[in-house]
C-alpha cells in the first residue's frame, strides 16, 4: 500500500532525504505514497525543505475550498472541520484545471483516538466506478459557489484577499467565472475535468461528491433550496452541460469510496508524501488534540500528464 521509511532515532529528515532521494523517488513511483516515521521533523521549515529536494516550491492556493490557516513557510493547517466530522475522500484541487502533484502531511500532534488521514487508491476507485468514470470524463463538472455572509467560508478566506477587484483578476487567471451580485453575494462557477487520462484508461479526478447538495442533511437542503433556489446554494456541482448530477450517482460514488478506504494512522513526527494523482485523501473523526500540517507542490494539469520523475 505504501513505502515506509524508519531510520535510527534523531535523524533529521531532509538531510537523510538528500542522501537517499533515489530510494524515495522509487518508492513514490512504485506505490504513490511514502511515510517517514522516527525522523526529526521538528523544524518549522521541514515541509518547504522537503519540497525543495524535489525541485519544487510550495504552491499556495488562492481559492481555498475549506477552512484552513497559513502557518508560514508555504505550509498550512489541514482542513479545520470539527473533530466529530468526517472529511470525505477527495483529490486535492481537482475542482480546478491545475493541481499539485505532491501533497505533504506532517503530524505534529496525533489525536488521542481516531484522526487518521484516510486514503483510497484512485486506480482501484476508478475500476470500481466503471461507467460513471467514462460519463464524467465526457461531460465534465461545473462547480458553483455562492459566497454569502454566514454560509460556508468567507470569500476573503477562499481567495486570500479583501479586494473584490483582485477576485476578478484571480478568476481571469484561472478560468473561473466571477460575478458580484447587487446584495454583495459573490457567485462563481468553474468547469473542470471529471476524470483524467491515465496509463490504463480514465482516472476518477473531481470533487463533485463534495460539492453536491446531497451531502447536506435532507432538512437543511430543503430549507436552503426553498430560501435561495437551486442555483443559489452555497455550493453545488452539476455536469458540464448544466444538467444536475443525480443523487443516486453521488450515493454510488460515496459507497465505492467507503469500500476502498485505508488509513494512515499517525504518530507524532510522522511525515507522508502522497502522489495526488494516485491517492485520494480525507480524515476520520477524532478525540483530543490533533495537529497535522500540509504543503503541496509540483504544479500539474492534464496537458502535462508526464511521469512524476524523469
Amino acid at each position: 500500500m505504501k513505502k515506509f521509511f524508519a531510520p535510527s532515532a534523531d535523524t533529521e529528515l531532509n538531510s537523510w532525504l538528500s542522501d537517499n532521494m533515489d530510494a524515495v523517488q522509487q518508492g513514490l513511483s512504485d506505490e504513490g505514497l511514502v511515510l517517514f516515521r522516527g525522523f526529526d521533523t521538528e523544524d518549522a521549515a521541514t515541509l518547504k525543505g522537503t519540497l525543495s529536494l524535489f525541485g519544487a516550491e510550495p504552491m499556495t492556493d488562492a481559492r481555498w475550498s475549506t477552512p484552513r490557516s497559513s502557518v508560514g513557510e508555504g505550509a498550512f493547517t489541514s482542513t479545520e472541520y470539527p473533530a466529530e466530522q468526517w472529511i470525505v475522500l477527495h483529490s486535492e484541487m481537482s475542482y480546478a484545471r491545475a493541481w499539485p502533484r505532491l501533497l505533504l502531511f506532517q503530524c505534529k500532534i496525533a489525536a488521542e483516538t481516531g484522526g487518521a488521514t484516510t486514503i483510497a487508491n484512485l486506480k482501484d476507485v476508478s475500476t470500481a466506478l466503471g461507467d460513471i468514470v467514462d460519463e464524467f470524463h465526457e461531460r465534465e463538472v461545473i462547480y458553483q459557489r455562492n459566497f454569502r455572509k454566514g454560509l460556508d467560508i468567507p470569500w476573503q478566506n477562499a481567495f486570500g484577499t479583501e479586494d473584490p477587484d483582485e477576485v476578478l483578476e484571480i478568476g481571469k487567471r484561472n478560468g473561473l467565472e466571477v460575478e458580484w451580485q447587487a446584495d454583495g453575494t459573490l457567485k462563481t462557477a468553474q468547469q473542470a475535468q471529471g476524470a483524467i487520462h491515465g496509463p490504463d484508461g480514465a482516472i476518477w479526478f473531481n470533487q463533485a461528491h463534495l460539492f453536491h447538495p446531497c451531502q447536506l442533511p435532507a432538512a437543511t437542503r430543503q430549507a436552503l433550496v426553498a430560501a435561495l433556489g437551486a442555483d443559489g446554494l452555497p455550493r453545488n456541482a452539476v455536469f458540464g452541460d448544466g444538467e444536475p448530477i443525480p443523487d443516486a450517482t453521488i450515493e454510488r460514488i460515496l459507497q465505492v469510496l467507503s469500500q476502498h478506504t485505508e488509513n494512515i494512522d499517525w504518530q507524532d513526527g510522522d511525515l507522508s508524501i502522497i502522489d495526488n494523482m494516485r491517492w485520494m485523501h480525507g480524515r476520520s473523526p477524532f478525540t483530543g488534540t490533533r495537529k497535522v500540517l500540509a504543503a503541496m507542490g509540483v504544479h500539474h494539469d492534464e496537458a502535462a500528464l508526464t511521469p512524476l520523475f524523469q
